[in-house]
């Protein structure tokens, strides 16, 4: 009875060691899809990671919608107290990267 349940307590704790996604880096052609310029999605994604990752685990694009990206970022930009050119950086990178 003991061996099963330490095969199940090694199989529960190797997946909590499971990888978590990762997060989008901006490419070529993530640009050219987005109509948006690599190096304004470059600084966002190098915003995006250093700026929200002082508070919480940065989230993936993917897991909020379009338009909850929108309220969200600035009461975020203001919260971390980036700039406005900053704040339109990231939001440019996140929409890119959905």
């Amino acid at each position: 009875m003991k061996k099963p349940f330490a095969a199940l307590a090694a199989v529960i704790a190797l997946a909590g060691c499971a990888p978590s996604p990762q997060i989008p880096v901006p490419t070529a052609a993530m640009a050219a899809e987005s109509s948006e310029d690599l190096a304004v999605l470059q600084k966002g994604y190098g915003v995006y990671m250093a700026q929200c990752s002082r508070c919480h685990e940065p989230m993936m694009p993917s897991e909020v919608s379009k338009d909850d990206w929108h309220i969200v970022t600035p009461g975020m930009a203001w919260n971390a107290g980036i700039s406005e050119a900053d704040e339109e950086a990231v939001l440019k990178y996140i929409l890119a990267a959905r």
